[in-house]
């Protein structure tokens, strides 16, 4: 008698499938019973092994410009309650992607430390082309960058790069100072994975919990001498959309938590939201207080105003604007604030202690205000139904008359009642002596955020712009035009007007105040080069009056990765010298998606360039479908932008008809453009 066992791993990128069959078998004096055994080992193979396997090499991993080989993650949790964190990475680079192909990244934060790290690059048959040591690898985002206890910090090694094929290999080890900052697995970017893992060893007398995200995920268990394993595998990975070779993405696979933990002294547990609550609020009540001094000067302050709302107002202005961030974490100063009453004579500190600082003042006012845990910088969405430690910001939310008030004391731009783009529409932690409760901040939608550009200028023959133009704000572009807050001139002409070189001013003001949401700006200048100017012909790029990527100057925005709801309208108006006629300009854009639209018009007429854009956006969630419209829409925006307006110098009799035609064009553009949007371009 003899035992025949066929194990079978055949792994494809829908799914793990395991196969395994055993079959004992004798030597009877017959042979038609093994034999059929053998022809049923036979059919269950075809049937149930042979479709993954043949789907399974259908996956072309030379197809990709990028993949990795490996990527293995194993974090042990010693009786120190500290994690340290082992990572090993292949990457397999096929051709240039486009990207930091040559860059290993290396996930950080303040509480972890960077124990061992070695690279190399290697080609396809194995030989050496560089190496790298742990001293060789840099931080690229400072310290002083992030304002709260959990904000990544990203350490990178620059690997050289050769002409591809060529093969990535590192290997790191990071030490956690504490089991509480637990990391995530999650995927940072959009290559494939042909194999990756994720191993978690803890020991006796300790518990995690753990939610699955990828439905795809393999999970193993065992029993060890000093506690249990758990592990996670992921075979085959293909993102469901690549997206471009610059893109970045965030895709959860698995949350991970200790079920309690300690921190400054305090237990705490993951186990509820109310309980992480409890956790912070015991660790920071006693930073709240003025001594009687300073509540003297509080009253006094907000003495002749009237309502407790404006005086809320009154003092978050005031906090805001005579604060200066300075971040001195040291210890427990990455969770717990300083005492309020020694940051109100400092002056100084970082987004919690303005915070704390801000609610003692109400507090002693007696109004009602409690701090709020939110992630804000991390594009990654906090998971409602996890509790655990997802945040690197605070802001306050205040209950005045009946009405929940949302201010972040550290932004100067934004006022009581309205938060910044990374605050909006996010899960916040609201801690009281009750504990915690999660609640969702509000959202701002694209009638609030407008912006209507009106520009209009001479064209001489050497392509030299003089232009004037007004700029009417509301919103997130009110708060971020730079003017407002005493930035440089010439860089809001160019953000605004979308130029580059930026322009020269002739004048500048941005004081004229609408309402407490509204601003505009006018502004006067010569912007040189706008057009390329010759005796015979003219070349226009085209980008006046589009969007800029950095939305921190002027607020305008590429639509593919606006991160907030927004309406612009703009019409730009450009005299031509006599003469000049258009000959080639690519076709005028209109793109509508589930989430927004874009659309451009534009005419020639004696002499006038006229061009009109609208830009509407709703929604920017990440799911693979707005991704897709995302896309679409940034298509039709580049397309807008892109190529050349070529004008020819020809005599004047022998261009009025193209003039007409073009105007027609634009008057049958601009009527489909009105028909989405009711703001018209201001005179």
């Amino acid at each position: 008698m003899f035992s025949l066992t066929v194990r079978l791993r055949i792994i494809d990128a829908a799914r793990d499938v395991r196969f395994v069959y055993t079959s004992v078998m004798s030597k009877p004096t017959s042979s038609i019973w093994p034999t059929r055994r053998r022809v049923l080992a036979l059919v269950l193979f075809c049937v149930l092994a042979l479709p993954s396997l043949v789907f399974a090499n259908d996956i072309s991993w030379s197809s990709y410009p990028a993949y990795y080989e490996t990527d293995e993650w194993s974090i042990e949790w010693s009786s120190r309650r500290r994690l340290t964190v082992e990572a090993h990475r292949v990457i397999r680079v096929n051709r240039t992607t486009g990207v930091d192909a040559g860059r290993i990244r290396i996930w950080d934060t303040f509480f972890q430390r960077l124990q061992m790290f070695e690279g190399t690059v290697t080609d396809t048959f194995g030989n050496i082309l560089f190496e790298l040591t742990e001293d060789e690898v840099e931080s690229v985002e400072p310290f002083s960058d992030f304002r709260l206890y959990s904000g990544d910090v990203i350490r990178s090694a620059d690997l050289v790069a050769p002409r591809p094929p060529y093969i990535i290999e590192a290997r790191w080890q990071v030490e956690i100072e504490n089991v509480f900052f637990w990391p995530d697995w999650v995927i940072g970017d959009r290559w494939p994975r042909r194999h990756a893992s994720y191993q978690v060893h803890v020991p006796r007398r300790e518990n995690i919990h753990y939610q699955q995200v990828a439905p795809t995920l393999v999970q193993y268990q065992e029993d060890d001498p000093r506690g249990q394993i758990h592990r996670w595998e992921l075979n085959n990975w293909i993102p469901e959309d690549i997206g471009s070779a610059g893109e970045k993405t965030l895709t959860p696979l698995l949350h991970v938590a200790p079920e309690e933990f300690r921190v400054g002294g305090e237990e705490g547990a993951t186990d509820s939201w109310h309980a992480l609550g409890e956790w912070y609020w015991e660790l920071t009540k006693d930073r709240f207080g003025l001594d009687d001094d300073q509540k003297r000067w509080v009253d006094a302050q907000v003495q002749d105003v009237i309502g407790d709302r404006a005086q809320a107002s009154v003092l978050k202005d005031w906090v805001s604007d005579e604060w200066r961030y300075v971040a001195i974490e040291i210890g427990l100063g990455g969770w717990r604030p300083h005492a309020s009453s020694e940051v109100f004579d400092t002056k100084y500190g970082d987004c919690k202690d303005v915070v704390f600082l801000w609610i003692s003042m109400l507090h002693s006012l007696g109004m009602e205000a409690y701090p709020a845990l939110i992630r804000s910088r991390n594009p990654l969405p906090l998971d409602p139904t996890f509790p655990k430690d997802w945040f690197d910001h605070v802001v306050a939310m205040a209950i005045i008359d009946g009405d929940t008030l949302w201010a972040d004391p550290s932004d100067s731009r934004y006022r009581l009642g309205s938060l910044p783009p990374s605050c909006e529409e996010r899960w916040a932690l609201v801690v009281g002596p009750l504990g915690g409760q999660l609640v969702q901040t509000p959202c701002k939608t694209s009638d609030d955020n407008r912006q209507r550009v009106r520009c209009e200028g001479e064209l001489d023959a050497d392509g030299n712009l003089s232009f004037h133009a007004r700029v009417v704000s509301s919103g997130h572009f009110a708060a971020m035009t730079p003017a407002n807050g005493g930035r440089n001139g010439s860089e809001l002409a160019a953000a605004i007007l979308g130029v580059m070189p930026a322009a020269t001013l002739a004048t500048i003001d941005a004081i004229e105040v609408i309402s407490p949401s509204e601003i505009a700006t006018t502004i006067s200048g010569r912007i040189d080069g706008w057009a390329i100017g010759g005796t015979r012909r003219m070349v226009v790029r085209p980008r006046l009056g589009g969007w800029m990527a950095n939305d921190t100057i002027g607020g305008r925005i590429d639509p593919g990765t606006v991160r907030f709801p927004v309406r612009s309208f703009d019409t730009i108006v450009v005299h031509f010298p006599a003469g000049w006629q258009p000959e080639l300009w690519p076709t005028a854009e209109y793109h509508s998606t589930a989430n927004g639209e874009f659309g451009e018009a534009r005419s020639f007429e004696s002499g006038r360039l006229e061009v009109v854009r609208h830009l509407r956006w709703e929604k920017c969630d990440r799911s693979p479908s707005s991704r897709r419209e995302n896309k679409a829409l940034r298509d039709a925006f580049q397309a807008a932008r892109s190529g050349e307006w070529v004008f020819n110098h020809i005599e004047e009799s022998n261009h009025g008809d193209t003039s007409h035609h073009a105007a027609d064009s634009l008057s049958k553009a601009t009527r489909t453009l009105d028909e989405t949007s009711e703001t018209s371009p201001p005179d």
